[in-house]
C-alpha cells in the first residue's frame, strides 16, 4: 500500500505535521511520501491513499495546495483521499471552531468534488520572529499594540500543535482506507 501525504505550508507549521501523518502511516504499513505542494508531486495515479492538507493564513490554504486539488480532483475522486488543516482557530471551543471546520475542510472538498474518508483539524504554529513576507511583517509592526491588546504577543512563539493527536488522526486514517470500499463516481 502507497500513501501520499501532500501539504502547504506558509510558516512552517504544517510540515511537522504532514511528517508526523506520514509516520503514523508508515507505523500502519504504508510506503509513504510526503511532498510540499510547492515541489514537484508525483503522479497520484500510483497511491492508494492520499491525504492533501494546508495552513490557513486569512481564511484560505496555500495557493500551491489548491493548484494541487484543482489539478488532480478527478483523479482524487477516484482515490481513497483525506484532507486537513493547520491553523489558530482548531483550539477554540465554540462556533468560530465550527465554522472554521466548514470553510476550510468541508467547502474546500465540496469545491474540487472530493469525498474524504476523514478530515484532521489541527492547532497552528505562528513565529513572528521570522519573516513571513514585507507586507505582512510591516501590518505586524503596525498592529503590535492591538494585538496585545487582542492576547497577541508579537514577541512570543505559538504552538498550538498536538503532536499525540496527529499521530492518532494519522493512525485512524490508515483503519478507515482500509476499511472503506472506493463508491463509483
Amino acid at each position: 500500500m502507497k500513501a501520499l501525504v501532500v501539504y502547504g505550508t506558509r510558516w512552517g507549521g504544517t510540515v511537522g505535521i504532514a511528517e508526523k501523518i506520514g509516520e503514523a502511516l508508515q507505523k500502519s504499513g504504508y510506503a509513504v511520501d510526503v511532498v510540499d505542494a510547492k515541489a514537484n508531486v508525483p503522479k497520484v495515479d500510483t497511491y492508494d491513499l492520499v491525504i492533501v492538507g494546508s495552513g490557513v493564513r486569512a481564511d484560505k490554504w496555500t495557493k500551491e495546495t489548491l493548484r494541487f486539488l484543482e489539478k488532480n480532483a478527478t483523479a482524487l475522486r477516484n482515490k481513497k483521499t483525506a484532507l486537513f488543516v493547520s491553523c489558530q482557530m482548531a483550539d477554540r471551543e465554540d462556533e468560530a471552531r465550527e465554522k472554521a471546520k466548514q470553510a476550510y475542510l468541508w467547502s474546500v472538498a465540496d469545491q474540487y468534488g472530493l469525498r474524504p474518508i476523514s478530515y484532521g483539524f489541527f492547532g497552528g504554529f505562528l513565529d513572528f520572529s521570522r519573516s513571513h513576507g514585507l507586507l505582512v511583517d510591516i501590518i505586524i509592526r503596525v498592529n503590535r499594540r492591538n494585538l496585545l491588546k487582542n492576547g497577541l504577543d508579537t514577541s512570543k512563539i505559538y504552538d498550538t500543535r498536538c503532536w499525540s493527536s496527529i499521530e492518532a488522526w494519522g493512525r485512524h486514517v490508515a483503519e478507515k482506507a482500509a476499511e472503506t470500499q472506493l463508491r463509483e463516481p
